[in-house]
């Protein structure tokens, strides 16, 4: 419904906008749920709506101009409407929000959850500018799982971070670690099951330290296991997707889970961050290169067809040419399948901010470039390597824009454009037998199969 269609119906009408991560993506759905709940009607775009949240990360400089570019944009495009700022950017820095004169609330990370409550303060009978930025408080406990129309939803199980790793403002802008209860965490996915959801992502800030703060502590290995006994009767048409996990934290129990049940989607996500050891131990990071080599090679021994992703981080400050040449080849060597690149981005209150070698930034550009082309002819040896393979496969509910085809995800992370004649329902899991790219956008091709093993 449009924006003055819901207005002429007396509700008014809001916008929910997300930078950044997962878990921002999981709280911004509960914060469009608690707005639905509160009488708002939900608009497509902000021009005409009364309201815009924008849940904000903060992870890069880049974020940062990111979410003040937007809402510049936004008073330009429709200045009536009342912006509220939230998310990683507001926690840290909600004085810079706050100076812009183009918001009207900016609500810290323990804050989110009370939204609708603080939307009072935007009624301002005279009307004043007021920007109200909220006290700071204890961290907030995790959202309830929301309501979905996605066939893919991201679960956030797990917030905040105390690992400190010297260029990451993480454990600033989300506090300490903190776990939501096993009953809880259950609780969450039963609700997206019983509504047919086909795949959940399990998402947290430092998901493996799921459960060590809960009394008895508990492991993420002994939450896969609890789900496998709830599960039984959706065995067949879902999927649990893990997102990132610290190397040092995908343990024997972890991976005997992966060994153990098909619901599970052979797809690792593992940091890295940077391929030389002198460069791994000024970033604060607990394990060295051979250690990631080590277990990415064990991965791929046990399942030669799962997805192995990675982040890794250029121009940290003191990394040499040396130290780059090292990280491209652990890259190269190792049989991974994609990569997150980011340049290193000072962030204030890190201790890497303060370091005097600085790389400049023309450097950054460059060695980002380089491992972006070397992404993507791992991307492409990945794809070609599960040409006649068969996968369980997602069928998404949003077409391939450019051919208004069908597209699947396949549990271990490739995308494919379903054969052109065919029709699967969207938000089924279906096996298929992927083909060869006959496309101009170089998508694996997937037909359904008759057999699946």
């Amino acid at each position: 419904m449009s924006a003055s269609e819901s207005r002429s119906q007396g509700r008014p009408t809001a916008v929910v906008l997300t930078l950044g991560c997962k878990v921002n993506q999981f709280e911004s759905s509960a914060l469009a749920e608690n707005l639905i709940a509160a009488g708002y009607e939900l608009a497509v775009e902000p021009v005409g709506a009364d309201l815009v949240v924008l849940n904000t990360c903060t992870v890069t400089e880049k974020a940062d101009q990111e979410a003040l570019a937007l809402i510049r944009r936004l008073k330009r495009l429709a200045p009536a409407v009342k912006i509220v700022v939230t998310g990683c950017l507001a926690q840290v820095n909600p004085a810079l929000l706050a100076e812009t004169g183009l918001v009207e609330l900016v609500l810290r990370q323990d804050e989110k959850k009370d939204l609708i409550r603080h939307l009072g303060v935007l009624e301002i009978p005279d009307g004043r500018k007021l920007v109200r930025v909220t006290s700071p408080g204890g961290w907030a406990a995790g959202f309830s799982a929301p309501a979905s129309e996605r066939t893919r939803v991201f679960y956030k199980i797990q917030d905040g971070c105390s690992a400190f790793c010297t260029y990451c403002v993480v454990p600033l802008s989300r506090g300490a670690p903190r776990s939501l209860d096993l009953d809880q965490v259950l609780e969450g996915l039963r609700s997206y099951l019983v509504r047919g959801l086909a795949e959940v992502v399990i998402c947290g800030i430092h998901l493996g330290q799921w459960g060590r703060d809960l009394n008895p502590p508990l492991s993420l290995a002994e939450l896969l296991h609890t789900i496998e006994a709830e599960i039984t009767p959706y065995e067949e048409t879902f999927r649990l997707r893990l997102s990132s996990i610290e190397p040092l934290e995908m343990r024997d129990d972890l991976l005997a889970a992966y060994e153990m049940y098909s619901w599970l989607a052979p797809h690792f996500h593992l940091p890295l961050q940077s391929g030389s050891d002198r460069i791994l131990e000024s970033m604060g990071r607990p394990y060295r290169a051979a250690q990631f080599r080590e277990l990415v090679t064990r991965i791929k021994l046990a399942w030669p067809l799962a997805a192995v992703g990675v982040d890794v981080l250029a121009g940290f400050p003191g990394e040499t040419e040396a130290d780059f040449r090292a990280t491209v080849e652990l890259l190269a060597a190792l049989p991974l399948s994609y990569f997150h690149i980011f340049p290193y981005s000072r962030r204030p209150g890190t201790l890497a901010a303060a370091f005097s070698s600085q790389v400049p930034e023309h450097l950054k550009r460059d060695r980002v470039l380089e491992l972006r082309q070397l992404n993507q002819a791992k991307r492409r040896i990945f794809a070609e390597l599960n040409v006649g393979a068969r996968h369980l496969a997602l069928v998404e509910n949003t077409p391939h824009p450019p051919s208004g085809r069908l597209k699947l995800l396949t549990g271990n992370y490739l995308v494919a454009l379903l054969s052109e004649t065919l029709r699967l329902s969207p938000g089924t899991l279906v096996p298929v037998t992927l083909a060869a790219a006959q496309n101009p956008w170089g998508l694996l091709e997937a037909s359904p199969a008759t057999l699946l093993k």
